[in-house]
Formats: C-alpha cells, sequence, structure tokens
C-alpha cells in the first residue's frame, strides 16, 4: 500500500509538472521527456502525423492541421520563427515542405484573426527564413487578395514597406505577387500587370511570388485553381507569358518544376540551356544553377568552372540566403571566391554578392564585410551592390 502511495504521489506531481509546463507555451518551455526530447509541442503535434507517411496527400493535410494548432491562438510574428527553427532542426518531408505548407496556415490564421492589411506587420512573422516563415508569410497576403486589389499601386508598395528587416520586405512583396495570382484565378498575364505598376523597385520580387504561385497552381496544390491548358515548358512559358520578367520566371520554372536531369556541373547547365541567348540564356544559367545543389558554395564551384561571361549570371543562381545565419567568416569565404570566377565576371560577382549579403544582414554587410575585403577594387564592387541593396532581387528566394 505504501508504494501504491508513492506512486500516486509522483504521478500527480507529474501532472502539475505537466500541467505548468503546457501554460507557458513558445519553444523551449515543455521539455518533459516521454521520448520526445526537447521541444514537446511541438514534437507531439508533428510526431503525430508520423502515422500517415505513407499516405503523402493524408501526411500533408495532418501536418498542415499540425502546423496550424501550434500557432492558433499566438502571436504568429514571434511563434512562427519558433516553429521554424524547430523544423529546421528535422529531415525529410516537413522541412522541405513547410514553405509551401504554411500557405494554408497562414490563410486559416488570417481568417481566425480578422486580419486587414492595416495589421498585417503585426503577425508578419519576425524571421528572415525562407522555409516555414516566409511561407506563412505568403498565406497571409493570399487571404489579403481581395483587400489588395483595392489598393492603389503605391498603398500595396506601402503594404509592405515598413516590414521589420529588408528580407522581410522583399519576400512580403514576393506574397503580394501569389496574392495577385489568387484574386485573379491563376490568370499569369493579370498578376504580372498588377505587379508591373508597383513601380520598377517592386515589380520583379512580386513577379517572382506570381511565378512561384503559377507553378502550385500547375501541380494542383494548395487549394490553387489549376490551368485548364497550362504551359509546362519553361522554354516556351519564359518566352511568350514572362510579361518582360524572364529572369524570375526562368528562376521560379525550375525550382519548382526541376529538369528530369540532375544538374550537378557546368556541362549539366550548358546542356540545359542549349541554343539559349541573351536573358533567356541568362535566366536558364541562373535557374540552372540554383536547383543544382542545396549548398551556396557548391553552386560556386560550378560558377568557378564556367570560364566565359556566364559565369556573372551563374553567381545569381546561389543561395546566398541560406547564408542568412552563417557566421561571418562563411559569409566572406564565400564572396573572396569571386577571384576565382572568370575575370570578365568578377565585377558582376562582387556586386552581387555584396547586394544580397547585405540582404540577408540587413544592411551590416556593406561596411563590417565589404570593407573586409582585401583590394580596393574588390571593395567598391562590393559596396556597390550593397548600396543597391533595397532595390529588385528578381532571382533570389
Amino acid at each position: 500500500m505504501r508504494g501504491l502511495s508513492v506512486l500516486a504521489a509522483a504521478l500527480v506531481a507529474l501532472a502539475l509538472v505537466t500541467s505548468g509546463a503546457f501554460a507557458k507555451g513558445g519553444r523551449g518551455d515543455e521539455n518533459i521527456g516521454f521520448g520526445y526530447g526537447k521541444d514537446v509541442r511541438y514534437a507531439r503535434a508533428l510526431g503525430y502525423c508520423n502515422a500517415f507517411q505513407d499516405r503523402e496527400t493524408r501526411y500533408a493535410t495532418c501536418l498542415s492541421d499540425a502546423l496550424f494548432s501550434l500557432v492558433q491562438g499566438r502571436n504568429s510574428a514571434t511563434e512562427v520563427p519558433k516553429i521554424d527553427d524547430y523544423v529546421s532542426h528535422l529531415t525529410g518531408y516537413l522541412p522541405a515542405h513547410c514553405h509551401v505548407l504554411m500557405h494554408s496556415v497562414g490563410r486559416r490564421y488570417a481568417a481566425s484573426v480578422h486580419l486587414t492589411l492595416s495589421n498585417l506587420l503585426d503577425y508578419l512573422p519576425r524571421s528572415n527564413s525562407a522555409s516555414c516563415a516566409a511561407g506563412f508569410g505568403h498565406g497571409l497576403l493570399m487571404d489579403l487578395a481581395p483587400q489588395l486589389g483595392n489598393l492603389s499601386p503605391a498603398q500595396a508598395v506601402k503594404a509592405c514597406a515598413d516590414a521589420e528587416t529588408r528580407y522581410q520586405r522583399y519576400s512580403c512583396t514576393h506574397g503580394e505577387g501569389h496574392a495577385y495570382m489568387r484574386l485573379y484565378g491563376e490568370q499569369l498575364p493579370y498578376a504580372l500587370h498588377a505587379c508591373r505598376l508597383l513601380g520598377p523597385d517592386n515589380a520583379p520580387d512580386c513577379a517572382a511570388g506570381a511565378f512561384h504561385d503559377y507553378w502550385i497552381a500547375v501541380a494542383g496544390l494548395d487549394q490553387a485553381k489549376k490551368p485548364s491548358d497550362p504551359i509546362t515548358s519553361p522554354r516556351l512559358l519564359c518566352a511568350k507569358e514572362s510579361g518582360g520578367f524572364v529572369r524570375g520566371c526562368w528562376y521560379r520554372a525550375l525550382l519548382e518544376h526541376p529538369p528530369a536531369k540532375p544538374i550537378e556541373s557546368v556541362g549539366d547547365v550548358y546542356r540545359q540551356c542549349r541554343g539559349l541567348q541573351g536573358v533567356q540564356g541568362a535566366g536558364c544559367t541562373i535557374a540552372s544553377v540554383v536547383v543544382a545543389a542545396d549548398d551556396p558554395f557548391t553552386e560556386m564551384d560550378i560558377c568557378v568552372a564556367m570560364r566565359r561571361p556566364g559565369a556573372a549570371d551563374c553567381v545569381r543562381g546561389i543561395r546566398v540566403a541560406d547564408l542568412n545565419e552563417s557566421p561571418r567568416s562563411e559569409q566572406l569565404r564565400l564572396i573572396r571566391r569571386c577571384a576565382n570566377v572568370f575575370h570578365g565576371a568578377q565585377h558582376a560577382c562582387y556586386r552581387w554578392l555584396g547586394m544580397t549579403l547585405n540582404v540577408v544582414t540587413n544592411g551590416d554587410f556593406m561596411n563590417v564585410g565589404c570593407n573586409e575585403l582585401r583590394f580596393v577594387a574588390t571593395r567598391v564592387a562590393c559596396k556597390e551592390g550593397a548600396a543597391a541593396y533595397e532595390g529588385p532581387l528578381e532571382t533570389f528566394s
């Protein structure tokens, strides 16, 4: 009997600890074991869906519901970055698909809080992540599509202009491209026209969101209206339906609809883009590099091997955003490799990486990064790019 009393007391104490932990909320507060490790609230909600891993549609639906349950009733601006951080330490389906899964979560959350454009920035995730957080933000904007359609171009630009960081401003504008596609029933020409009205500093990034949504619709995903007769060839789409945003068209086309044969070398890039000239060839080169690897240094290896002027396009495909939380030493290691690319492309390399590294550091790289380069000419090119970081990015994610 005494043993049972001790056991009962232990269970009561455990229940009190458990209820207290779950009342706190937020990552790192619910670190009770039961085989889940730390972050139990996230592990339980998302781990439950593993029972459906052999049925992808059911698995995706379960994950979407679980992700919504994690953010429901909480401040998405601070909660979504915590979810993103948790997911970034996982492997498999969820981290690979979190961006698109969070589109629907963002839409549901927007409806639950009666989101308006006037309070959008109160709920936009305070994160520079292109994964879960960016997808959630794009979902918020999709829900706001009818309101966005009632704004003047200047008002639409203003809706994103006060976001906390340069990356968040870029991602918000990208999200407006998604919103215009939903507003116009996935009719790409209408969405691209709406993007163009935002002006040259914002139109390319808005168009990138429109192209992103186009391929989501073609795949029949994310509740997007599937086109009745979609163009699935990037060569045809980007030649005839790009609305002048050719580089952005190619970039999203290969990201969302990768080539059947993997791109692993400079020879594969040449094969993928054979016969294309001018801006079409440039767009194809950029897009081929971005799908060649998940590692920016591996992509840089391809650009170094491209001993021709096209290396200037190649570096625009490097996944610089992946270095947003990397030490400054890693960011410098990447830009210093511009010294190894084809000589005629070196200035463009320093300029582009100066710009994009300044984006992911929210303006810090211009001085603390560019000044670390050895030669005057390279510092000048880096700062020239960094100074333009508020301008259009177009081929970036």
